[in-house]
Order: C-alpha cells, then structure tokens, then sequence
C-alpha cells in the first residue's frame, strides 16, 4: 500500500499580516498532484490544517479543494485534528465529509471506538491509529499541576504514551499497521529563536520521548513539528513531515516535503521525500542601510525582513528599504539603547522639548535627531500662536 505523509499545513497563515492565499493554492495543488502522480491510495493529514480556530471562508475553500480533488483521483484521506484546529468544527466537518471518504478524527476514542481506521487498498489492508492532538488536560488534573513540576510533566508524557501503545494494541499480522498523530517528540528539531512553533504549544513541556513510542507500528507518521525530519531514537521508523510552507523566519533555508510511504504487512516500510517547490522562500538581509540595498537583487521573489544597523531611530528609513525591496515584510532598526538611569527624576520642571526627547527616548531608545525635536519645537509654537489668537477673538490659521 502506497500513502502519503503531510501536515502542518495552517492555511491562512500571514506573513506580517500579508496574505498568503496565492502560495497556500499552490502548494495544496502540487501536494495533490504529486498523491496522483505517485499513485497514493490514501493521505494521512496529521494535524493543524488551518492555522485559525475560525478559519476565513477563503482558507475553507482551499482546503475542502485539495480534499475534493483527492477524491476525485480515487484517493482516501485520514485527517486528524492538531492544536490549532477546532475539534467541534472538525466535527460537524466530519458528518458530510466521510460521505465522500473523507475521515474526520477530531478527538481521541478507544480503539475499538472509532480510534484506528481501516483503509480497503488494491492489495491490502491498513489500520491506521489515528491520535489528534492531546492536552496536558487530559492527563494532568488540578491537584497535581501544583505540585512540582517534574511530577505533571512526567505524569503527561507517560500517559500520552500509553495512549499511544494502548491504541496500537489492536494491529493484525496481516494488515499494514501506522499510527497517525499530532504530538512533541522529545530533541526534535524546531527552531530556536523567531520559530512559529510557539513555547506555548511546543516543547519540552508537553512532549514525549521517543523511547516511550509503540513499536508494534510499521511507521509513525508524525505533524506538529514544522522541520521535517526522522526521529532515528524511535523504535519505529518515525518521522515528521513538516509545514508546506516556511511560516516563519526561523524556518528560512527548510526544504519543505511530503513523505511517500510504501508498506506490506509484516515488513518494513520504504519511505521517500518528496520536496515541494510552490511558494515563496523565507530570507534575511542585515547590515546598514547602503548595504542591505546593494543586496536586493539576492531576495527577488522572497519574503524579506530585513535588519537595519543604525546609530538611532531615523524617520523614513524603514519606507526607503520598501521603496526598494517592495517584499520586504519586516524592517527592524537595530542600534544601542541608552542605559536606564537608576531613578527617575522630577520632570515638572523640563520644557516641552526636553519632554519630547524623553518620550522619544522611553519609546525608541535613542535620542532623537535635532531636526525633529526643531520640528516639534516649531508645530509647538505655531499651536501656542494659533490658541493665543483664538482666545484674542481673532481667526488664526489651523496650525
């Protein structure tokens, strides 16, 4: 039996607040030409389809387009809820979905109970253990989260674990045997610093280790971390497949793929990565401001943030960058920030413009260039001007 692996495909993520609905549409495309091309008989999606608990009308038609497609190619699809997703929705989705062949896991049921799914192949049977997201929640209650903290976390890696074995339980010698789910695996790989994949959601506290995986599998397909890699610790052959997109900035350079899985009962699994070449790389350019405009011919095409080396805060600068690198996302002035003063002194006392430049100062973190404090100095006046004329009965210019 021929499957594909994907995940993490948060469609109607932003880039800074631009829309990406243009890449989300061609890399849903190219992922369901190449389960045709491949010959898939089915695609697990192992969590976090949307990026939105309420996705737009927008992100809906595009992934119900990628679904419908599959089916119409003859392929079967498994899609198991991640922690951006909404189980409720994913619920109702469910109800009309597997009419078309579609299967909706949007909670976590037993495994006699709807947790492992079969798949009727050409040549063979799958069961496939399917395990959406699970919250520490569920494995750690009021009582214990007060406690010390070694106690919940290993309280919930353990039972996630379980969950795990227990659902892998039921596998037959004579059927290919996956588990799908969305989870943290302990040491992988997610990025450091600027990374989408929030602490919050991801991490050491709500992960388990790659010991404490079943091994009764023939492979783990894994979603929920965004660089695609094996875990090799695993007793299994495991793996993530990774978002269709570079999200973030700490996924530049990340070549995105889907996973092509070939199984036969009672054997080992081949596994073959796909790249993905629909949508616009991630990139960075950093240095002053002459330098990072004599680099933009390196980034056409990319989403670029771009950080800037300057000695304070300079008014139009960030636009120049854009007039130039119209891609660039992100404009970050990077300089040295005075040092705080260990008490704050009276300010009753100081003009407007010394009350200006602290302001300027508490906001920025650099003093602000003469010109613009004259500036201030300047509107300052013509106002005073223009309330002393209204107050003499006289029609003034509005400042």
């Amino acid at each position: 039996m021929r499957l594909l692996h994907t995940a993490d495909w948060h469609v109607g993520r932003t880039i800074r607040g631009r829309s990406r609905a243009d890449e989300f549409e061609q890399v849903l495309n190219e992922v369901v030409d190449i389960a045709r091309d491949e010959d898939v008989e089915a695609m697990l999606l192992c969590g976090d389809i949307w990026d939105h608990h309420a996705p737009s009308a927008q992100s809906d038609r595009l992934v119900f387009d990628a679904l419908r497609r599959c089916r119409l190619h003859g392929i079967q699809v498994i899609l198991i809820a991640g922690n951006h997703d909404n189980p409720r929705r994913l619920r109702a989705i469910g109800l009309l979905a597997e009419l078309v062949g579609v299967q909706v896991q949007y909670q976590v049921r037993p495994r006699d109970a709807g947790g492992v799914i079969t798949i009727d192949g050409r040549e063979h049977e799958a069961r496939i253990a399917a395990v959406p997201f699970i919250t520490e929640g569920r494995h750690v209650d009021a009582v214990q989260v007060m406690g010390l903290e070694e106690d919940w976390l290993g309280l919930y890696a353990d039972g996630v674990g379980k969950t795990l074995r227990d659902m892998c339980g039921g596998f037959g010698s004579n059927t290919v045997n996956i588990l799908a789910t969305h989870i943290f695996v302990d040491n992988a790989r997610i990025a450091s610093v600027d990374g989408s994949e929030r602490k919050l959601h991801i991490g050491q506290t709500y992960g388990v280790t790659a010991a404490s995986l079943p091994s009764t599998p023939q492979y783990i397909a894994l979603g929920h971390v965004h660089e695609p890699q094996e875990i090799l610790d695993a007793p299994v052959p495991t793996a993530y497949s990774g978002s269709l997109l570079q999200l973030d900035f700490g996924e530049r350079g990340q070549q995105k793929l889907v996973r092509i899985i070939d199984a036969e009962p009672g054997r080992p699994v081949t596994q073959t990565p796909v790249p993905l070449t629909s949508g616009r790389p991630l990139a960075e350019l950093h240095g002053t401001l002459d330098e990072v405009l004599a680099r933009v011919d390196e980034v056409r095409g990319a989403h670029v943030r771009v950080r800037l080396d300057v000695e304070r805060p300079e008014p139009g600068i960030a636009e120049r960058v854009r007039e130039a690198l119209p891609n660039a996302v992100d404009v970050q002035l990077e300089y040295e920030a005075p040092e705080d003063e260990e008490s704050v002194e009276p300010i009753g006392h100081l003009s407007a413009a010394e009350l200006f430049t602290r302001y300027y100062q508490s906001t920025h973190g650099a003093d602000p260039a003469p010109e613009l404090v004259g500036l201030f100095e300047e509107l300052l006046t013509e106002g005073d001007e223009a309330r002393a004329a209204e107050a003499a009965g006289e029609t003034a210019p509005v400042p």
